[in-house]
């Protein structure tokens, strides 16, 4: 037999071997694979150690829940093409996001509280786009103590006197503004601005003392922090994360808002971290989502997922009764509004 035939025998043994190689052992198929293994880890230790920073960190952090879910479904495609060492590796980055959602699922007990109760409504305006018939229905149906409004418009403060609001909630602090910067704190009970808390905000952001009955007061706060919308807002939103008052020892504080930050951000968990509690995550309702854009890509086919941005937060100590979401009506923000128990004075 010849030097070229013996070769062209191992080129067609070569070749039949290649012909046999099965589908899923494609090169390309593990080479994709593991590009996505190694964006589920990236991403993993991302939000498990609080690295985000930069403008891409710091949005993509907001959608763990969505990432969960594609991290699984990734990882079932992996196992179809028998690719078990990426599969593996890819199920456990999604598992140990999974076990940082748990705790917004499960409902914490809670303490005894013993004084008054209090009703906290925070609504978003849309720059002054919301319907305010239909925010003065839900007014009336919850019957707030306290109302946090965010992007108050100039002509919002009349909207809502011609509605009747001012009889409910007679007592008030407003600082309506052009843009998203106006804020507004509506409350059934007299209140005493406290100036050194809020004032250097990007966004107005209100601070008051309400003398509550039975000699429960509180501090609250209309909270509504630079939203980071791109990468020169990741700065203000960090700082005015800084300056969101920490409980210290003195009246309990309740905060209300448009946050700009889900609990998946650093800077969220560590302002909880200082001595609060989210409504909604006490209530086992912390993925109930908050905000989503009016308006998509590709003529409204393809849409920003929907996050929770607004968040009711209480001093630990104070007892939470109940948490909703409540309908849109003409505004990216839905309206969220808590029971709560203060603690016996």
């Amino acid at each position: 037999m010849s030097d070229a035939t013996v070769m062209l025998e191992t080129v067609d043994r070569e070749g039949g071997a290649a012909k046999r190689r099965p589908w899923y052992r494609w090169r390309w198929l593990r080479v994709l694979s593991w590009i996505g293994t190694a964006g589920v880890v990236v991403y993993a230790l991302v939000r498990l150690l609080g690295l985000e920073t930069g403008f891409f960190l710091v949005t993509t952090v907001a959608f763990v829940p969505y990432f969960v879910v594609a991290a699984l479904v990734g990882t079932g495609m992996q196992a179809a093409i028998r690719h078990w060492l990426a599969a593996g590796i890819t199920a456990a980055g999604a598992v140990g996001l999974a076990v940082v959602l748990v705790p917004r699922v499960v409902a914490d007990e809670q303490p005894q509280a013993g004084g008054a109760e209090l009703t906290v409504m925070s609504v978003n305006l849309y720059v002054g786009n919301a319907d305010f018939d239909a925010i003065m229905a839900m007014i009336e149906e919850h019957r707030p103590d306290l109302l946090s409004v965010q992007e108050l418009t100039p002509g919002a403060p009349d909207a809502f006197a011609e509605r009747g609001l001012d009889e409910m909630m007679p007592y008030s602090i407003l600082e309506p503004d052009d843009l998203a910067v106006g804020t507004g704190l509506y409350s059934r009970y007299p209140l005493e601005r406290i100036e050194t808390v809020g004032r250097d905000a990007i966004f107005y952001q209100i601070a008051a003392e309400v003398d509550m009955p039975e000699g429960t007061d509180i501090r609250f706060m209309a909270a509504h922090p630079a939203a980071p919308a791109s990468a020169e807002r990741i700065p203000l939103w960090e700082e005015d994360y800084k300056q969101l008052p920490r409980p210290d020892g003195g009246l309990p504080w309740v905060l209300a808002g448009d946050f700009n930050a889900t609990i998946d951000h650093q800077n969220m968990r560590e302002l909880l971290d200082s001595g609060y509690t989210d409504a909604a995550e006490a209530m086992g309702e912390g993925l109930d989502a908050t905000w989503q854009p009016t308006e998509g890509y590709l003529n409204g086919l393809i849409k920003i997922p929907a996050v929770t941005l607004d968040h009711v937060i209480a001093e630990e100590g104070i007892e939470v009764l109940d948490w909703e979401v409540l309908d849109k009506h003409n505004s990216d923000h839905a309206p969220i509004v808590a029971r709560l128990r203060l603690p016996a004075a």
